[in-house]
């Protein structure tokens, strides 16, 4: 008749055990004889819970939707097993994050609250998974228990997100003319950025007057930028989803009449980024984004007039709870108004947000920072330290107070950010 499986592993642990007592001349004492029991005993403890655990179900879902989200709950329900480690590990670029987890939330099942995170690399890119889980003893001894799946990881693209990570991308341009991309990681209620997290896109950027973060204007899954040269045509930069950008597409003449571009919110409530322009006569104009890369606008619509008292707008999204995008101006005096969005690309009469943003060389629309499902605005200043203005959603008062953010040797010594 055929041993039992778990008999078998015990008889061989067994037998490994004693050839290496007796190898070593240990038979006959009291301590190598209670080693060796308490060596077979762990053996076959590890055999048969090894034998007993099975994978009874898990609740990985074949997609992850990770936008504006902190965590994902995701559990395994075991036969058996004291601890157990998960494994998430991208295909593509090999970014791994490993979890261990302590006694199953029931008899049974192990519960993880993903953050898609590694302390180190930062947030978890976005595309196709591994998950690979295994077992151990309560004394960490491996049962050799494993199972393993697949799934994807997306996000819906943000203007600030070039990598596909979740965290918010800064682009900077040094004076002579090289663009930089730092990457974020948002430790609540802190927004840290350092030189360790910025990477060198390439030079010869001091030919465009203007960098802007518009968002997948183009119509793909990853977020673009748009650029203007000194005699006033467009560009159209595709990324890449790595934090770079494929070649440029000339998307437009004549914007040399605009001192103001702004763009990555959708405005008309049609799902696709648009884009904002205030010419040097003070009329501000809107240009609807069509998805498509190569004509990504259809026919400007003028919105009014009067914009000349603004020196900066930004198109933040959706940070005042109306239902489409908003639009912050701030005027030469310091003051920042909130232009609430329609949803049909025009806008409700300004509220005021407060003084003293004149201290400010650059605000930035920085997305969804902390992941509450309401975007936010970064404020530089001309030294380079940074402040985070989270939304409320409240159109009343649409920004939290001012949240510093842990920028090191990231601000300073640029003359552009987008």
């Amino acid at each position: 008749m055929r041993r039992p499986r778990a008999a078998r592993r015990f008889a061989t642990a067994l037998a490994a055990v004693l050839s290496v007592t007796f190898a070593a001349g240990a038979v006959g004492t009291t301590a190598a004889t209670a080693a060796t029991a308490a060596t077979a005993a762990t053996a076959a403890t590890a055999a048969t819970a090894e034998d007993d655990i099975t994978l009874v179900r898990h609740t990985v879902p074949p997609v992850i939707d990770m936008t504006n989200r902190q965590s994902v709950s995701l559990e395994w329900e075991l036969t058996g097993g004291a601890w157990a480690t998960v494994v998430m590990r991208n295909t593509r670029t090999g970014y791994t994050t490993t979890d261990l987890l302590g006694a199953p939330s029931s008899s049974s099942t192990f519960r993880l609250y993903w953050e898609a995170r590694n302390i180190e690399k930062g947030d978890a890119p976005n595309g196709d998974y591994t998950w690979t889980i295994t077992t151990t003893t309560l004394d960490g001894i491996p049962l050799g228990f494993k199972a393993s799946g697949s799934f994807k990881l997306v996000r819906r693209p943000a203007a600030h997100d070039l990598d596909v990570d979740g965290a918010f991308d800064l682009l900077q341009r040094e004076s002579g003319g090289g663009l930089w991309r730092t990457d974020s990681t948002y430790y609540g209620p802190e927004l840290q950025m350092d030189s360790h997290h910025r990477e060198f896109i390439g030079p010869g950027w001091q030919i465009y007057d203007r960098i802007e973060a518009v968002g997948n204007l183009g119509g793909s899954t990853v977020s673009d930028i748009l650029t203007r040269d000194t005699s006033g045509v467009l560009w159209l930069h595709a990324g890449n989803g790595q934090g770079g950008f494929y070649g440029r597409i000339r998307v437009g003449t004549g914007w040399q009449i605009y001192d103001r571009i702004t763009g990555g919110s959708d405005l008309t409530g049609d799902g696709r980024p648009d884009v904002l322009a205030a010419d040097k006569t003070g009329v501000l104009w809107l240009h609807p984004g069509t998805g498509n890369a190569t004509s990504p606008f259809t026919a400007r619509k003028k919105l009014g007039t009067g914009w000349g008292i603004y020196n900066d707008i930004i198109a933040v999204g959706d940070i005042a709870g109306g239902p489409a995008g908003d639009l912050l101006a701030r005027d030469t005096s310091g003051v920042l108004w909130s232009h609430l969005g329609k949803g049909d690309g025009t806008f409700a009469p300004r509220t005021r947000v407060g003084g003293g943003w004149n201290t400010f060389a650059f605000l930035i629309a920085a997305g969804d920072v902390s992941k509450d499902g309401r975007p936010d605005l970064l404020a530089i200043r001309p030294a380079g330290s940074m402040s985070l203005y989270p939304g409320t959603g409240d159109w009343k008062t649409p920004l939290l107070g001012a949240q510093e953010v842990w920028s090191y040797d990231v601000g300073f010594g640029y003359n552009h950010a987008a």
